[in-house]
């Protein structure tokens, strides 16, 4: 049963049509990979799926629930089973690692114990850093601990491994499939690494002209001929 359905998603700014039909569906437990150009409409997908921004045409399902008929009450209900973590990530620059988390646990009313995230996350030797003072890589993973406190259902990812060099990126996928594993939570993201889609995403969707022009399995991508995601990304948007 899918917990996201999303149908002829249409979205402008005044004349600029960012998306002009979009169809994507989602079970728990997916990971799928949204890719496209700059601009293709790939933040501003995510930024619907989260109820933060609305839309013009079509049909979004999140968790179940038809959003463009929700109260704000339920809104608030389906946005606190979504966690998000974007890029670049800021939080406050006098607050340390330990302190961070603290400060959200309690924001989330979350059950989840603060020493076992540091466990679970490596933390212990950051925990007492200032979190302006950490590495870009760090400064990820501490992002992802914080939306691990929520216990979510969906996790929204924009671009999270930018800028990170290859042991932090890989560092931060042994989490993000940990979660996916453990929970059963469905991970959507957006990346420029096409490695990334081919070694861990169940499915990828291809935003080009606006449309949601591919979205399949990246196993039934490959086997169509393509000798990788990188090829096939570079093949459909160079038409």
């Amino acid at each position: 049963m899918n917990i996201i359905d999303v149908r002829n998603l249409k979205k402008s700014y005044g004349q600029n049509n960012v998306l002009q039909g979009v169809n994507f569906h989602a079970q728990a437990g997916d990971i799928i990979g949204v890719i496209g150009k700059n601009g293709a409409g790939k933040s501003t997908f995510l930024e619907i799926l989260m109820t933060v921004k609305q839309y013009d045409a079509g049909k979004v399902v999140v968790l179940n629930e038809d959003i463009h008929s929700l109260s704000i009450t339920q809104l608030e209900h389906i946005r606190k089973q979504i966690s998000v973590v974007l890029q670049p990530t800021q939080f406050y620059k006098t607050l340390k690692v330990e302190e961070l988390l603290k400060l959200f646990k309690a924001y989330y009313q979350s059950a989840v114990d603060i020493k076992q995230i540091i466990v679970d996350f490596k933390l212990e030797p950051h925990r007492k850093k200032y979190f302006d003072k950490l590495s870009g890589g760090w400064k990820q993973i501490v992002s992802l601990a914080i939306a691990f406190l929520s216990e979510p259902k969906l996790l929204i990812l924009d671009e999270p491994t930018t800028g990170l060099d290859p042991h932090m990126r890989n560092l931060l996928w042994s989490y993000i499939t940990d979660y996916n594993k453990r929970t059963g939570g469905t991970v959507i993201l957006t990346t420029h690494n096409m490695d990334e889609i081919e070694l861990y995403c169940d499915k990828v969707m291809l935003i080009n002209n606006g449309i949601s022009e591919v979205f399949d399995t990246t196993q039934n991508i490959l086997a169509t001929g393509y000798q990788s995601i990188h090829a096939f990304y570079l093949a459909r948007v160079s038409i």
